[in-house]
C-alpha cells in the first residue's frame, strides 16, 4: 500500500510462517496516531513524549503499527483491491478508499528515530548567503522540533534573536490572529486589514522600506496545517509581509505542493529572484516553481 504525500504512510500485508495475516504500517505520527485502536492510549502518550525528545535532538522520526487481519475479511478486501486496481475510472480514489478502510484500528508498535547529519560547511554557506542579502527560507516535511533543532545547528536560528514567532493555529481565525500579533510586535503599531502603515502598502517600494526599518532579528516558524490557511487568498499578503520582515522563515510539516505554493507566493508579490534547492523527490515541484532550481543528486533524490 504505497506511500504518497497525502497519505504520509505506507503499509505491507504479510503472512507469517504460522499462516497469520498481518498488516504493518509506518508513517508520520500525526497520521498513524489517529488510526490506532482506542486501547493504545497509554502507549501513544509515552511514544509521543519519546518522539518530542527525539525531534528535539534533530532526529527524523516515524511511527510503526500493525493489525491482525481475518482470513475471510482479507480475501474479500483483496478482491475489491484487484477490482479497484484494474478500474479505468477513478482508480486512485478507489484504491485510496480501500487503503483507508484497512488501515484502521491498528496497534502501536513504537517509533524509530534516525540521525540526518548536516553536511560539512552548511553553516558557513548559509552565513555567506546571508552576507549577500539572500534570505534563507527552509521548507521541510520534518516535525517542528526537528526543523527548529536543525535551524539552530546551521545558525539560521540563534539565541540572540529578538523573537522566534510560532504560528500553529488550527483555524483561519487563530492563524490570522497569530500573524497579526507577530506583525504588531515587530512594527510596534496595530495592524488593520493586514497593513501596518496604510492601504498604499501594496507598493513594492513601501514594503522594502518597512522591511529595512525593522529593528532586530526575528524568525518565523509555521506548520503545514497553519500554512494551508495562511496561503488562502485573503491572508497570503499578511503572511508574506510578516515572513519578509523576518531574517529566517521555517515552514515545517509541509507537503510538496505547499513548498511550490510558497515559492509561487514570493514570485507573485516580491520583486525578487527565487532559488530553490532540494535533494529529494518531494522537492521537485518546489525546484520547478523557482526562477532558479537546483536539484542535489543524492541517494534519496535519485530513486
Amino acid at each position: 500500500l504505497d506511500f504518497n504525500n497525502v497519505r504520509k504512510r505506507m503499509s505491507v500485508i504479510v503472512r507469517n510462517p504460522e499462516g497469520k495475516i498481518r498488516l504493518y504500517s509506518k508513517g508520520a505520527d500525526t497520521i498513524l496516531f489517529e488510526r490506532l485502536h482506542p486501547s493504545n492510549e497509554d502507549l501513544m502518550c509515552v511514544t509521543s513524549d519519546h518522539l518530542s525528545e527525539f525531534a528535539g535532538e534533530g532526529l527524523r522520526t516515524l511511527v510503526l503499527a500493525y493489525k491482525d487481519l481475518d482470513e475471510a475479511y482479507f480475501d474479500k478486501w483483496k478482491k475489491m483491491h484487484h477490482h479497484a486496481s484494474t478500474a479505468l475510472e477513478n482508480r486512485d480514489e478507489q484504491l485510496s478508499d480501500l487503503y483507508e478502510e484497512i488501515e484502521q484500528d491498528m496497534m502501536l508498535l513504537g517509533a524509530t528515530a534516525v540521525e540526518d547529519k548536516l553536511q560539512e560547511g552548511v553553516s558557513d554557506t548559509i552565513a555567506n548567503l546571508t552576507l549577500a542579502n539572500i534570505k534563507v527560507w527552509v521548507l521541510t516535511g520534518d516535525k517542528q522540533e526537528t526543523a527548529v533543532n536543525i535551524g539552530y545547528s546551521c545558525n539560521i536560528l540563534t539565541d540572540e534573536m529578538n523573537e522566534i514567532f510560532i504560528v500553529s493555529g488550527y483555524t483561519v481565525l487563530e492563524v490570522r490572529e497569530q500573524i497579526r500579533k507577530a506583525t504588531e510586535q515587530m512594527m510596534g503599531t496595530p495592524v488593520c486589514n493586514g497593513h501596518g502603515i496604510s492601504e498604499k502598502n501594496g507598493s513594492l517600494k513601501l514594503e522594502s522600506v518597512i522591511e529595512e526599518t525593522i529593528m532586530g532579528d526575528y524568525a518565523l516558524v509555521i506548520n503545514g496545517r497553519s500554512l494551508a490557511h495562511a496561503l488562502e487568498a485573503d491572508m497570503q499578503r499578511e503572511f508574506l509581509d510578516l515572513a519578509s520582515m523576518c531574517r529566517t522563515v521555517i515552514c515545517c510539516r509541509v507537503t510538496p505542493l505547499q513548498k511550490a505554493q510558497v515559492v509561487e507566493l514570493v514570485k507573485t508579490f516580491k520583486k525578487a529572484v527565487t532559488l530553490a534547492i532540494g535533494d529529494g523527490a518531494n522537492d521537485v515541484s518546489m525546484i520547478k516553481s523557482a526562477h532558479i532550481g537546483v536539484g542535489i543528486s543524492g541517494q534519496e533524490g535519485m530513486q
